[in-house]
């Protein structure tokens, strides 16, 4: 009987060591869904998610809460600071920054060809915000206005990832801006099937959904291609383009049909890591109207 005493306080005693020990070196990780508290593991965590993104490309840790792509410096002290503050949403914000920072590294690698370019649309705001990133102001990259808060703007443009048109890229095409942008839009409409060989007529009550690798919102430059859609949904097409990669469309404007579409929009631009806008958008004849 002394010995199976002993050997049962032996077996609680390894037990209470090996979790000691699982709590001394794991502390980092409790109710995060496995990412570090401390800022040298976090760190680590983000370059370990990042280096798969980036194929060959070298990154490592320079110190806790910066890391290095290549020549590049990154700070993640305030993705850091975010995770503290909402830990249930960290390993989702993780995920978004990696996707994002693998886009923009991929980016900037691509060299200014003439057959790569495109004509996209974006926000005005976004525009802006990336001129701020690069330091001054939005005119370098020549954006126009479109409709709503939506612009029209030439890019770089791979199956990888695609870059704002810098003022040094225009020498180096040896083209002008107005020859830049006619490029961006021919090469664009050659690259895209017509629109009713993507997208089918839904009924009223459905939302329709055009995404995929090419830049689906830049169907809306084109509006005459829209037409057919149009008038095979009785005249009536509302459209709206969540995401840089994605057009949603209804064929009817009852008030139920687009609560659904503004539904499905929200949740997009939520789980995007390229959120675009909510503004819906109807079509006409001589263009397309805002309708919030």
């Amino acid at each position: 009987m002394p010995d199976m005493r002993l050997r049962r306080l032996q077996q609680r005693q390894t037990f209470l060591a090996g979790l000691a020990l699982a709590l001394s070196v794991a502390p980092a990780f409790a109710q995060t869904g496995g990412v570090p508290r401390d800022a040298a593991g976090f760190t680590e965590y983000v370059a370990t998610q990042l280096r798969p993104q980036l194929g060959g490309e070298t990154v490592v840790v320079r110190e806790p809460l910066v890391i290095g792509i290549a020549s590049q410096r990154t700070r993640i002290d305030k993705l850091y600071a975010g995770c503290e503050s909402n830990r249930s949403n960290c390993a989702e914000d993780v995920n978004a920054f990696v996707k994002t920072t693998a886009q923009q590294f991929r980016a900037g690698t691509i060299p200014a060809k003439r057959e790569s370019l495109r004509l996209v649309v974006r926000t005005a705001a976004s525009v802006q915000q990336a001129q701020r990133d690069m330091g001054g102001d939005a005119s370098t990259f020549r954006p126009r206005a479109f409709v709503g808060p939506l612009v029209t703007v030439p890019v770089f443009d791979t199956m990888r990832a695609s870059r704002l048109i810098a003022e040094q890229d225009y020498k180096t095409l040896g083209l002008s801006v107005d020859q830049t942008r006619e490029t961006a839009r021919k090469n664009t409409y050659d690259a895209l099937p017509q629109v009713l060989q993507t997208a089918k007529p839904v009924p009223a009550g459905e939302v329709g959904k055009m995404d995929g690798a090419v830049p689906q919102p830049s169907r809306l430059i084109f509006i005459d291609d829209w037409k057919p859609l149009a008038d095979a949904q009785g005249g009536k097409l509302i459209v709206a383009v969540p995401a840089n990669d994605t057009v949603l469309y209804v064929g009817d404007d009852d008030a139920a049909t687009l609560d659904a579409l503004r539904a499905q929009v929200r949740e997009i631009m939520v789980k995007s890591a390229t959120p675009l806008s909510d503004v819906l958008l109807r079509w006409s004849p001589s263009g397309w109207v805002p309708l919030n």
